[in-house]
């Protein structure tokens, strides 16, 4: 509004132009925020399948007899797991039965991501030795 050729406030089109700015600002910052919850959400969910994994993978030989099968469970906070043990074949060993024998442990974990809705996984592999009886 111009009143005798004085600056009496701001016009409608300048204050409809702010308005804009800070709506697009806000939802610049918003976008951002969500965006690095999700990825913090994503991490420590990664974090906890892994922590798992190598829990499961730990007590191979230890809590459970090293054996050819497969075991699996599941977590109250909705990670599945399946831990498969087999026997390590080596390909030209015909030298009588060893002392110590070898296992393929693998672990695989799965979970859903509540964010995205979709499902993730994980597996853990490693080989294990047994003292043969």
């Amino acid at each position: 509004m111009r009143d005798g050729g004085r600056s009496a406030g701001f016009t409608l089109i300048e204050t409809l132009v702010a308005l804009v700015i800070f709506v697009a600002g806000y939802l610049l910052i918003y976008q951002s925020v969500s965006l690095g919850w999700r990825g913090a959400m994503a991490a420590h969910t990664e974090k906890e399948a892994l922590r798992l994994a190598r829990t499961r993978m730990a007590s191979a030989g230890v809590e459970t007899r090293l054996a050819e099968g497969q075991q699996s469970g599941q977590t109250s906070d909705g990670y599945t797991w399946t831990m498969n043990i087999r026997r390590y074949r080596q390909p030209d060993s015909d030298d009588g039965p060893a002392a110590l024998a070898g296992f393929w442990v693998t672990v695989d974990v799965r979970w859903t991501e509540w964010a995205l809705r979709r499902s993730r996984s994980l597996q853990l592999a490693t080989l294990k030795l047994a003292v043969q009886p």
